[in-house]
């Protein structure tokens, strides 16, 4: 497969992972706060919605196949915008002028993120010291999620999003081992699936807790701008990710607008709280 094939695979993937994700958001929401509905109606709404994010995951590791994390997560992220959008067809939402421009922003700022994204990969750092990193991660996450039960929405969606960030490159790290996914077997051996999928549980179940707080936008927003910056810098730094020369000053930028926006839509949802 061609380099730009591959890379229109790893878009298309990353974008149809970025609707799922939205859409399992809502529905995630919908069963959280459902409080008065039979038990039965809402554990069928949670499953439902672990299937969408489930799909909607495999659809992101397809994509880190070919695109690197930072890259992929900027596209996923965009799920934001799906998730406000459904948000206010089903749950009634409020949808005002600031959100659209909170989206907007953020939309803009991670598209010139992922557009800064090199195909070529560079140095990476010895498997036993990414096992390491990513345990070190996963105990400090743990311990967060021991702790969350007395914090509020923001702070339980950045750690819900530095658990999703960590099992996004637990999966980097295994797809530039070779052998890794050679089979079931092989995969299975390799400490670092069970790495992703503790540090997967992690996040599913703090994202849940930060749902039944608030509206969608504002978990939805903050776990998805976690997932960039975090997972994203730490696979320059470990996995041989790469900037596009030239393009660090964008990718800034990038930044900077999608946190405004992320911002805007974070305070004028909760009224200014931050909770």
């Amino acid at each position: 497969m061609t380099g730009g094939a591959g890379t229109a695979l790893g878009f298309t993937a990353a974008v149809l992972a970025a609707v799922l994700d939205g859409a399992a958001t809502v529905v995630l929401a919908t069963a959280s706060q459902r409080t008065g509905s039979p038990w039965a109606t809402r554990a069928l709404l949670y499953a439902t919605g672990l299937a969408v994010d489930l799909l909607g995951w495999s659809l992101t590791v397809f994509a880190l196949r070919f695109l690197p994390v930072f890259a992929v997560q900027s596209l996923v992220a965009t799920q934001t915008a799906f998730a406000v959008l459904l948000a206010h067809v089903v749950l009634r939402a409020a949808l005002r002028g600031a959100d659209l421009l909170g989206i907007a922003a953020a939309a803009l700022g991670l598209g010139l993120v992922a557009a800064g994204a090199a195909r070529e990969t560079g140095w990476t750092a010895p498997p036993p010291v990414v096992l390491v990193v990513l345990l070190a991660l996963f105990a400090a996450v743990l311990a967060g999620a021991a702790a969350a039960v007395r914090w509020g929405t923001v702070a339980r969606s950045v750690l819900a999003g530095c658990a999703y960030g960590g099992a996004v490159l637990a999966v980097r790290a295994l797809l530039r081992d070779p052998g890794a996914t050679a089979s079931v077997d092989a995969l299975l051996a390799r400490p670092l699936t069970f790495v992703t999928v503790a540090f997967a549980t992690v996040g599913v179940a703090v994202y849940a807790t930060a749902l039944h707080l608030s509206t969608p936008a504002v978990p939805s927003a903050i776990v998805t701008m976690t997932e960039v910056v975090f997972p994203g810098s730490l696979a320059i730094l470990l996995l041989g990710d790469r900037v596009r020369p030239g393009w660090w000053g964008w990718s800034g930028i990038g930044l900077a607008v999608a946190a405004a926006g992320v911002t805007v839509l974070v305070f004028r949802q909760t009224g200014g709280t931050g909770d």
